[in-house]
């Protein structure tokens, strides 16, 4: 595999990675100031366009009656249309929350979260020219679960080259409860904090929708709006707990077959059906 294909070399876990007793459970939120409303989102999490267990409706009825969500985004891989399905369900049963466009798109250096933006954009892009075409159009860019080796993470070389050439993205997790997400957490809220500087974003990461909120994102305000220009300044707040290794091994099996198996045998399918479907119309005189 070409080097410029491939995500970021994996980097050594630390010297440690058990999940202590209180990164298992939520940790309390502060009082907010009088006068101001202290919005939630969860800006991460997929539904059965990819590779979650939940269909869209689930996903949507669960964040309605069993959270206290203000915002959510569904980011399903490389695939747009579960974020336009709950749009117009949302729209149609007129539910509390609101949606905010979204996709995790596949690069060549790793996994990265597009906000905002309403098109679909190919996989195997570069980092650098994925984060343009988002930015062009006026999107928001996070990095999920970085500087991971357990899955396709965008490493901590990749992400300084990016800044070095002034290619800025707007945020970084740095609470994902996954497996993919704690390995690394302790390097990537120190540099952040440190260097970095970038918005602090706590995301699920979902796969099944019992899982939606076990991270989230506090901002000053309660609608998409507002938690937008509070990633922009950098003005959020990451919460939530980390899974259990029960939580998240049940329904493990079911799940990996489907993003392991199902979902790129769907993905040949569709790309043999456009490939046929572009063919046929150039043949046409």
């Amino acid at each position: 595999m070409p080097e410029d294909f491939a995500p970021a070399a994996p980097e050594q876990p630390e010297e440690t990675n058990e999940i202590s007793e209180e990164e298992l459970k939520e940790q309390p939120e502060a009082a907010p100031e009088p006068g101001k409303r202290i919005g939630k989102a969860d800006l991460h999490m997929h539904t059965t366009a990819s590779d979650g267990m939940g269909t869209v409706e689930e996903v949507l009825e669960h964040v309605q009656y069993n959270t206290d969500l203000d915002v959510i985004a569904i980011t399903d891989h490389d695939e747009i249309r579960g974020a336009w399905a709950a749009r117009d369900l949302a729209a149609k049963r007129n539910y509390r929350f609101e949606i905010i466009m979204a996709q995790e798109i596949t690069s060549r250096h790793g996994h990265i979260l597009i906000y905002g933006v309403e098109e679909p954009f190919k996989m195997f892009q570069s980092l650098e020219k994925t984060v343009e075409w988002a930015h062009e159009r006026g999107g928001v860019v996070i990095v999920p679960h970085p500087l991971s080796f357990m899955t396709l993470s965008v490493g901590e070389k990749k992400l300084r080259s990016l800044f070095d050439k002034s290619l800025a993205v707007d945020g970084i997790e740095v609470l994902n409860p996954s497996i993919a997400g704690y390995v690394r957490r302790h390097r990537v809220r120190d540099v952040n904090s440190e260097e970095w500087h970038l918005a602090e974003i706590g995301n699920s990461d979902a796969h099944f929708p019992r899982h939606i909120a076990s991270a989230y994102t506090t901002f000053e305000g309660q609608t998409a709006a507002d938690l937008l220009k509070a990633i922009q300044e950098r003005k959020t707040t990451a919460h939530g707990r980390y899974l259990t290794i029960r939580e998240q091994l049940q329904g493990a099996g079911k799940q990996n077959l489907r993003s392991l198996v199902v979902l790129p045998a769907d993905k040949i399918r569709r790309g043999i059906a456009t490939f046929n479907r572009n063919k046929s119309d150039k043949s046409k005189p």
